[in-house]
């Protein structure tokens, strides 16, 4: 396969393997499950773990057949494998952190193979940088084993031709993983791209027919198993799951029962931010190398990768950001080359930008978390406390600050010991990304999850619960509280019907925004909250006054 550049990176591959990670690891312990995937996420895994139940993801008693259950499964391997040091939702989180680990590793190959030695790293860096990718590979959500088969898969595509065997395994295997993480999406996405790139002369060879079959034999376990298992076990759950949230959520007759509705300029306004920098990367090899996109297979897999599937979400009757991360794969394969191609004068404005993006944040995370340990309450700016609580005390974490402050050394003494890479730009703006997150994940945290988790409202919930009571009846409750209500009570029933349950002496209501309290005959008022400056959800506590 021939490459386009022949000059190697001069940065070391410990300082990547390093810098990665860096990356993958801040963030995936510490904090209480977040809205909006992480609850649900959670309760499932929680109920598998209790019930042993690992066909049909069960979310507080309710069958929640939204996603096949790669990413509970997978999660609850590694919350029993830490269960003895680490609470349920933590262990369960490193489950991300593997598969984003096995996403960089898949990319870095493929460039590998595609471009050739040296670039591999180099693909790794880009990926980091890209700002998409950073809150949702750190979080439990689905999206992110998605994001492995698809690069597993794409591995194997560029593989096929000059190694059959193994590209056809690769191939398969990630389009399975694809499916059992998401459904029918990376599936399809794949066989629309591949049936693309038969319109170019290189892919209509043996070896690609080959690997396309062999491919086919590494999917099927993936595709038959866990859906057979469905359909044996209830063919209405089958058809919710595979006609309801795969057909109908693409199509859109399913969209106003399961939410995440499209806007037709969502991925217009969302792109060039989401994908920065691979994105302008891509373009700037697209261009450079116009003349040889027919002769060259990796061009080609990469643009029709990406035309493909954004194509299929501008097409979507849903979007949400994470749904596009498999874009930034096809757009990182295009972008390696132009990471040490660009012009030097441009090379240093990439690494100007990073600093200049940044220097700001770094010195503003510094300076709140300086004030709040100085005056014990945050700085009452309202743009800042506008999500986070204003009366929130910092604690102070030793190791955390220590982490956090040698991440910061590291960033400026990077301004001296970097000076000459060839992918200064690129590597600049991937170490900005991890030693922002870093502060995040060290300094922040505690106050960030103060306003997203629901600890303190069930707690608060608890504390006025009736001596006596027999249960909790739910209302309004969603797939996000259900299983919060179990894990923080650690009650044996819930029930989230919609109407009373009359064997319940307690009712738990759910209510959207933060309207009065609804009149409740023979029921009375006991308690109310929310979480931290939040205003869409209110929690009502009656109890029961009359038989």
């Amino acid at each position: 396969m021939k490459h386009l550049h022949q000059t190697r990176t001069l940065l070391p591959l410990n300082w990547v393997l390093i810098l990665a990670i860096a990356y993958v690891l801040p963030g995936l312990i510490g904090h209480d499950p977040w809205k909006q995937d992480e609850p649900y996420i959670l309760g499932i895994i929680q109920h598998m773990l209790v019930y042993h139940d690992w066909v049909v993801p069960n979310d507080a008693g309710v069958p929640f057949m939204e996603k096949p259950p790669l990413y509970y499964w997978t999660g609850a391997f590694f919350a029993t494998l830490t269960h003895s040091w680490l609470p349920l939702h933590n262990g369960i989180r490193l489950a991300s952190g593997f598969f984003t680990a096995l996403t960089l590793l898949f990319t870095g190959l493929t460039a590998r193979a595609v471009w050739g030695d040296g670039y591999g790293r180099l693909a790794v860096l880009a990926l980091i940088a890209s700002f998409g990718l950073l809150f949702e590979s750190h979080i439990m959500i689905t999206d992110v084993p998605m994001l492995t088969g698809y690069t597993i898969a794409y591995y194997g595509l560029l593989r096929a031709i000059d190694r059959p065997v193994w590209g056809g395994f690769w191939l398969g295997s990630g389009t399975g993983i694809g499916f059992l993480a998401k459904g029918m999406l990376i599936p399809g996405v794949l066989a629309v791209t591949m049936l693309l790139l038969l319109l170019f002369p290189l892919w209509r060879k043996r070896p690609f027919v080959v690997a396309l079959g062999i491919a086919l034999l590494a999917a099927l376990p993936w595709f038959i198993i866990w859906p057979a298992a469905l359909w044996l076990r209830s063919v209405p759950l089958f058809y919710e799951w595979f006609w309801l949230n795969n057909v109908g959520r693409f199509l859109g007759f399913a969209v106003p029962q399961l939410g995440a509705s499209n806007n037709p300029v969502f991925w217009l306004r969302t792109l060039p931010w989401f994908a920065w920098p691979v994105l302008p990367l891509a373009l700037l090899t697209l261009w450079r190398e116009r003349q040889r996109i027919t002769l060259h297979i990796g061009l080609q897999a990469g643009l029709v990768g990406f035309l493909v599937y954004l194509a299929v979400m501008q097409g979507s009757a849903s979007a949400r950001t994470a749904y596009g991360l498999p874009m930034l794969i096809s757009l990182t394969l295009l972008a390696t080359p132009s990471t040490i191609a660009l012009p030097n004068a441009i090379n240093r404005l990439g690494d100007y930008f990073a600093r200049l993006i940044f220097l700001p944040a770094i010195i503003l995370s510094w300076l709140v978390w300086g004030m709040m340990q100085i005056t014990h309450q945050p700085p009452h700016w309202e743009w800042l406390t506008r999500g986070l609580s204003p009366g929130f005390v910092m604690p102070f974490h030793p190791i955390a600050v220590l982490i956090a402050f040698s991440a910061t050394l590291v960033w400026f003494a990077n301004w001296r010991v970097f000076p000459h890479l060839r992918e200064r730009a690129v590597w600049a703006t991937a170490l900005s990304v991890t030693v922002f997150w870093l502060l995040f994940s060290t300094l922040w945290l505690p106050w960030v999850d103060n306003a997203k988790r629901y600890r303190e409202v069930f707690a608060s919930v608890i504390d006025h619960l009736p001596r006596g009571y027999h249960c909790v009846s739910g209302l309004g409750l969603n797939e996000s509280t259900r299983p919060m209500f179990d894990y923080y009570l650690g009650m044996a029933k819930v029930a989230s019907t919609h109407e009373l349950d009359p064997q319940c002496n307690v009712l738990l209501i759910d209510q959207p925004g933060l309207l009065q309290p609804p009149p409740m005959p023979n029921w009375k008022l006991v308690w109310q909250g929310n979480r931290p400056q939040e205003d869409k959800d209110r929690f009502l506590l009656y109890v029961k006054t009359a038989p």
